[in-house]
């Protein structure tokens, strides 16, 4: 057997970022449903199957703690390791096998076992080894995170990825490389499907995947459809697979996924309601909501919050913005569609949350607020929740002095990547100890402001003056602009709404260093990106 165990790896996995392997999003996940998290101020945290890095580095950067990982891609792990340079955190990453992992004599107890998506695509024997390492070494009380993918969801899509794994060992795609391979299996499913195939006829919603498909890229598609190893289960055979590991189910690190009354009929809701296993009524909701991925939280030996523990600690918890508000909209995509966000509900909630330079603010605070005086704290509860896990808000912490350098340094790597590369699209804040989608273009602004470039024009030219270096222009209603003055003009544009939304945000996040005096114009300060020099 060769040492990738047919795992994919003519292609590096994708730079992603995943927040809710966050140990605070975690902890949060935990406090939903009131159970107690039994996190450690300083954890140990380990991450099977880390790809580029991305968010372990992210995590041990804005965190305390120590961070362990391993990817048997050794391609991967030095990528890892040059961030875990960068941000000078306490991490030991390695590119062992779950095998080789698992017989390692210095690995501690953890608290937080974490692997995205891995289960899904490795072997069964690799599964049992990575159930030995959470049951010998996730310490009583820790946490287990495990994403993957799932059934009844998959099932209509099953036979789309079976062609592309035939073409990719019994077609053409050998001789193409791996990039003109996966093009290749794209092409010959879509030539089945134009041919008349019942299937594609008979099975809609296998012809929208596959045009879903056509829009990813090359990377993604390798990883998810290509590897020798696909497996796929409903949630009770998870929790048979996890038989021997003393883990007991928590609830879902997805936020929205947990709350029925956004993702439910009531028909559903009451159907659930009469289900009374545990494992029955979550592998019921899999398939009143079709659902093809999860990502579950398991604890060994959870506790219960009482109900005076539970409201102190919602009390307690700290919040902030990750989007300035005239960005966050009205509906969010939730289960089959959209779910308006009622603007006499959130609108209060998000004014106060936007307050006083974004600052993060604690729930008892929030309840304090003149906007929200009026609200019930279960009604608070419940927006800052749906408001996080849509990705528009996040528990947050008031940064060390370690974290903060931490970050400094690990977003000063990004910022420098930015110029070679436009693959990062995530920057470290201490405030939430977790990863900012940050854009390549905005990333270009924040190092001209690194730069001492202090006026509108100043950071319009040196972005110019990059995309021109490498002959890349901007697209204007998917056309590219060649003109040099309505280049500029268009970064003008965007420089304008990053002045006057984008920034203070990124200002409060720590992921731009606050200057004193700090306008809506940049004329005539000093404007310091994150990491670019100390206060």
């Amino acid at each position: 057997m060769a040492w990738s165990y047919g795992y994919f790896t003519d292609l590096n996995y994708s730079h992603g970022y995943y927040s809710e392997m966050n140990p605070a999003m975690l902890r949060l996940a935990c406090l939903g449903q009131a159970i107690e998290s039994q996190l450690r101020d300083e954890p140990t945290y380990l991450e099977l199957g880390f790809g580029q890095g991305v968010s372990i580095n992210i995590h041990a950067a804005g965190s305390a703690g120590s961070y362990w990982g391993t990817d048997f891609n050794p391609a991967q792990t030095v990528e890892a390791r040059k961030l875990a340079a960068a941000s000078g955190a306490d991490l030991h990453l390695f590119d062992d096998s779950f095998e080789e992992l698992a017989s390692r004599k210095d690995l501690p107890d953890f608290d937080i076992i974490a692997l995205h998506g891995v289960w899904s695509w490795i072997s069964e024997r690799n599964r049992k080894i990575i159930t030995d390492i959470i049951r010998r070494k996730l310490r009583p009380g820790g946490i287990a995170y495990i994403s993957y993918n799932c059934l009844p969801g998959w099932a209509p899509v099953i036979p789309i990825r079976e062609l592309m794994s035939l073409y990719q060992d019994c077609g053409e795609g050998k001789n193409t490389g791996p990039t003109g391979m996966i093009e290749g299996a794209l092409q010959f499913v879509g030539d089945v499907a134009k041919a008349g195939s019942i299937y594609f006829q008979e099975n809609p919603i296998a012809g929208h995947h596959l045009k879903h498909l056509m829009k990813q890229g090359p990377n993604y598609l390798a990883h998810e459809y290509l590897n020798a190893d696909w497996h796929l289960g409903h949630f009770s055979d998870m929790v048979r697979s996890l038989e021997d590991t003393k883990l007991s189910f928590v609830g879902s690190a997805s936020l929205l996924g947990g709350i029925d009354a956004l993702r439910l009929s009531e028909e559903g809701r009451k159907l659930l309601s009469q289900v009374g296993h545990p494992v029955m009524r979550e592998t019921v909701r899999d398939y009143l909501l079709n659902r093809r991925f999860r990502s579950d939280i398991f604890i060994k030996g959870p506790r219960k919050l009482t109900d005076s523990e539970h409201r102190d600690a919602w009390h307690a918890q700290a919040f902030v913005l990750l989007k300035p508000s005239a960005d966050i909209p009205k509906k969010i995509p939730c289960g089959p569609g959209e779910v308006e966000l009622p603007a006499e509900k959130y609108d209060p909630v998000i004014e106060a949350m936007s307050d006083d330079g974004y600052r993060l603010k604690r729930v008892d605070e929030l309840l304090r607020h003149p906007k929200l005086q009026d609200f019930e704290p279960k009604d608070v509860v419940e927006v800052l929740t749906v408001l996080t896990g849509a990705g528009f808000m996040s528990p947050a912490q008031q940064p060390s002095g370690k974290a903060i350098e931490q970050c400094r340094a690990l977003n000063r790597h990004i910022l420098d990547r930015a110029l070679v590369s436009m693959d990062m699209h995530h920057m470290a804040s201490p405030v939430t100890a977790g990863g900012i989608a940050v854009s390549h273009m905005t990333q270009l602004f924040i190092r001209a402001l690194s730069e001492g470039k202090r006026s509108p024009d100043a950071v319009a030219n040196y972005v110019w003056d990059f995309l021109d270096s490498i002959g890349e222009r901007l697209l204007k209603d998917g056309n590219r602009i060649e003109s040099k003055n309505e280049n500029l003009k268009q970064i003008g544009i965007s420089i304008s709404k990053f002045l006057k939304f984008d920034r203070p945000l990124l200002e409060a996040l720590q992921i731009i260093e606050p200057c004193v005096n700090a306008a809506s114009s940049m004329r005539g300060q000093k404007v310091m990106a994150s990491g670019a020099g100390s206060p």
